[in-house]
């Protein structure tokens, strides 16, 4: 019940998706009194026409997963009575509605996974979570790695849930996608300030963000260094004891919860203390990520597939946290790498690695 409710309140502005969301296929919407007819158009396309049967129309969009404009014309026969739109959403598979929490490892992923981990040159952690069975699989996936710009995740689930219903339409929307689709460090800093009036006051919300999700090990230490956007992501030093940190575990914990709480997981949306449009939002950012230079991430050869992650990258580390909405439903996989000589080329061998074994794994 407090699922269906919350999914509710997500369509109140009378069409869902809305923009800018990730939705899951199903367009749902409230013709005015007078309609007969309701039309979907997927970009300029016309791809069904319906006759209406009471004040809403339920649609299920033919195409293939990705970025599109949605319009809905509500019709009186052949007359126009209102359109209504949904621009830029992220159209995924409907498997993805699918949340379930961890049940039980897959031993046999586990094991291949410890032999692809064991061949890196270096340090890796890697934590996969099948979504559509609860299976789970690590290696190293509770040690501590340097975190780069992956717990900027606890800045994107803090930011918005703290700028209003309607962080799209905030002032802080750009700095969201910003952080989000380029890992931009300045977008980082100016959100943390919003956020708790300086560096220390976001920063310690942001921790307590981080904690809330389940990332019980992760550490959000403040201000990134400038000028390092997509062609290099180093924090300024800080002393290790209060280095920012992640495992894989706790990375793929707080994807977790933000697509759960996108499925409309009231558990989920309680941790995070999103909305289902906030979250939604949430996930349409991270699928938006710009995959160029360093921010390509470690999954490349994925077959097209749809993939909200998160990448994080100093000299010596490279790391991706990702979901990956396969048709069969979504995967989480996380691959965080060390080394001294460590290079994106290095680690994406890895991460191609995971990637295969991943896609073999399940049924």
């Amino acid at each position: 019940m407090l699922r269906l409710l919350a999914l509710a309140a997500s369509a109140l502005a009378g069409l869902s998706p809305q923009s800018s969301e990730a939705f899951f296929g199903r367009v749902v919407a409230t013709a005015p009194a007078a309609a007969t007819h309701a039309e979907l158009y997927v970009g300029n396309r016309r791809v069904s026409r319906r006759r209406l049967h009471g004040r809403t129309i339920e649609f299920a969009v033919p195409a293939k997963p990705g970025r599109r404009d949605l319009r809905i014309r509500f019709e009186r026969g052949q007359q126009l009575l209102r359109r209504e739109e949904a621009l830029s959403v992220w159209l995924l598979p409907r498997s993805a509605t699918v949340a379930k929490r961890s049940r039980v490892t897959d031993r046999a992923l586990a094991n291949a996974l410890a032999g692809a981990g064991s061949s890196f040159r270096g340090y890796a952690g890697l934590w996969v979570h099948d979504l559509a069975t609860g299976r789970t699989a690590g290696w190293n996936s509770e040690t501590l790695f340097p975190a780069a710009s992956t717990v900027k995740l606890g800045v994107l689930v803090a930011a918005l849930g703290s700028f209003g219903a309607q962080p799209e339409r905030s002032t802080t929307w750009r700095e969201l996608r910003d952080l989000a689709i380029w890992s931009s460090n300045l977008a980082s800093n100016r959100l943390v300030r919003r956020l708790g009036g300086s560096e220390a006051g976001g920063s310690e919300l942001v921790q307590q963000t981080l904690w809330r999700l389940g990332a019980a090990s992760s550490t959000f230490t403040g201000d990134y260094r400038l000028g390092t956007g997509v062609a290099s992501d180093t924090p300024r030093p800080l002393p290790i004891s209060t280095y920012r940190r992640t495992t894989a575990r706790d990375l793929g914990t707080i994807l977790f919860q933000l697509h759960a709480a996108a499925t409309g997981d009231a558990r989920a949306l309680r941790a995070t203390r999103l909305t289902v449009h906030q979250a939604r939002l949430g996930l349409a950012l991270l699928l938006s990520s710009d995959g160029r230079g360093e921010n390509a991430g470690l999954f490349r050869p994925l077959r097209g597939l749809p993939v909200a992650q998160k990448n994080g990258w100093t000299m010596t580390v490279q790391h991706t946290a990702a979901i990956v909405y396969r048709k069969r439903g979504p995967v989480i996989v996380v691959c965080l790498t060390y080394a001294t000589d460590n290079s994106l080329e290095r680690a994406q061998r890895l991460g191609a690695r995971v990637a295969e074994l991943v896609d073999r794994s399940g049924p």
